[in-house]
């Protein structure tokens, strides 16, 4: 495809005019030290190149496998060098020995590209002076040509929208989350993760040793970009410390910004500087930072993934602490109950109406109408019943169960493995229906909780990704959705002063 051609097929992907746009946009890509028979979809060589066909790029722009030992590479016209390609290349992902790199830096110069991924690692990061220079170096004879520097030692650009990834799996969709990651394999596990249930990204960007772009320009980048409503980074250094904290002040003011810090104790610290070259900083500081600017400050990735889910799907409304419990009896309410109580959230009794209503149909043996509620579930429509009536009580949101190995079966009978496969996979997406037309027609947050013993991986993932598509959130345990509501309403209390940005 032309250059023109792929600007005419991203008309519809929203551009700002920052100046690092043209580094998400790019009319061809050369993939540089690309081994001749790639394999793998993690990282490394082929990987990359396998990930990006993956998504579709070669079918859209110029893809450019660049090894001089060969002349095809995976159905792709193979060339000895970057200066030998003839189409436009703006985006060079280098996947040469450090040693080959000040020749490759050249022919960039030479063919006038906009930006350089640099998975080659063996820089900075090692603590050899030598190896530090030529970073320094490279990266000055690239910036002064005019040309960005993502990495080393990073896993580079995830941009659905142009069909770009480092990694194998990843969704072909866009969505409306922006992750800043210096970690490629932890940039690599949210996306998996949170993809799994329902998320999905604008951009994510693993920048590594961030010798040239780093945490606090693409911080900026966020705040110009239409696709991105939600800003997530992992951080293990921070540098220009005043640079980063005016970057993400400005950005937490118009968008949700949840920053992950690691390095954070003395191991941690070890671990960032032998990965990265990074250097610590305190958690009392990052703390402060996070409270002056606004952003929420994520303790574990877990809480990360959470809070995403949060503030991308109906429960970013919510606006208490009482919730409702939907699904499960003895032991299970019991724990639940003190899950919740540590969050500071409150199970206030059901009143008296709605426990008339639900009494009307629900046996009083082995069962509960008071709150947290033990009801029938076992068809879509008691359990729409169900939670219909609790959520009329003074709740703030309500947490339910839903079940998919009760709904799907019609008395007795005996049906074969792939039919009870679809009819449970209908099941899922039914339940998830029904959980979003809850939410939409009482206004109270619904949070479903994945307990289902009955339910395969695949049914699991079939509820999470129709109920997140539909606005609801999905989270796999009471405690963390307790955490997350917890954050989240703390969160908006020490933004007290500024907008309103949930």
């Amino acid at each position: 495809m032309t250059g023109g051609a792929l600007a005419r097929s991203m008309k519809a992907i929203p551009m700002s005019e920052h100046p690092l746009e043209p580094i998400f946009h790019p009319r061809g890509i050369a993939l540089v030290g690309v081994p001749s028979e790639p394999t793998g979809q993690g990282g490394g060589g082929g990987g990359f190149l396998n990930s990006i066909m993956e998504q579709g790029y070669h079918e859209r722009a110029g893809l450019y496998p660049v090894n001089p030992k060969a002349t095809e590479i995976a159905g792709l016209k193979c060339y000895a060098s970057l200066t030998d390609i003839e189409g436009p290349v703006d985006h060079v992902i280098s996947l040469v020995p450090a040693r080959v790199v000040p020749v490759l830096v050249e022919q960039a110069v030479a063919k006038g590209v906009r930006s350089v991924h640099f998975f080659t690692a063996g820089f900075s990061e090692t603590g050899d002076p030598e190896m530090a220079q030529m970073e320094r170096a490279m990266v000055k004879r690239l910036t002064d040509a005019g040309i960005r520097v993502i990495g080393p030692n990073c896993m580079g650009l995830y941009v659905p929208g142009v069909g770009l990834a480092f990694m194998g799996g990843f969704p072909t969709e866009p969505g409306n989350v922006m992750l800043i990651s210096q970690s490629g394999a932890n940039a690599g596990d949210v996306v998996h993760n949170l993809s799994r249930r329902g998320a999905r990204f604008s951009k994510v960007i693993s920048f590594g040793n961030g010798s040239d772009l780093r945490a606090h320009d693409f911080l900026d980048y966020a705040i110009t970009d239409d696709q991105t409503e939600v800003v997530t980074a992992y951080i293990e250094g921070v540098q220009d410390g005043r640079k980063f904290f005016e970057a993400v002040k400005r950005l937490a003011a118009v968008k949700p910004t949840v920053l992950l810090k690691g390095g954070l104790t003395g191991a941690g610290a070890r671990a960032a500087h032998s990965h990265t070259g990074s250097l610590a900083g305190s958690t009392q500081i990052f703390d402060a930072m996070c409270r002056q600017t606004g952003a929420f400050r994520a303790e574990t990735m877990e809480d990360l993934h959470d809070i995403t889910v949060a503030l991308t799907t109906g429960l970013r409304r919510v606006r208490g602490r009482d919730v409702a419990l939907v699904g499960g009896g003895g032991g299970f309410a019991v724990l639940s109950s003190d899950a919740l109580a540590r969050e500071g959230l409150d199970l206030p009794p059901a009143p008296q109406a709605v426990k008339d209503q639900l009494s009307e149909f629900i046996p009083v043996a082995g069962t509960s109408v008071n709150n947290p509620f033990d009801t029938n579930m076992s068809t879509p429509e008691l359990s729409l019943r169900a939670l219909r009536i609790v959520a009329s009580g003074p709740y703030d949101m309500v947490i339910a169960a839903p079940s998919f190995d009760r709904s799907w079966r019609t008395g007795d009978e005996v049906v074969d493995d792939e039919t009870k496969r679809a009819r449970q996979l209908e099941a899922a997406t039914q339940a998830a229906e029904q959980f979003a037309q809850l939410q939409q027609e009482t206004g109270v947050p619904f949070i479903a909780l994945m307990r289902d013993r009955g339910a395969s991986v695949e049914v699991a993932d079939r509820f999470a990704q129709e109920a997140y598509k539909r606005g609801v959130a999905v989270y796999p345990t009471v405690a963390r959705a307790a955490r997350a509501v917890s954050g989240l309403l703390a969160w908006r209390e020490r933004r007290v002063g500024l907008p309103e940005v949930v």
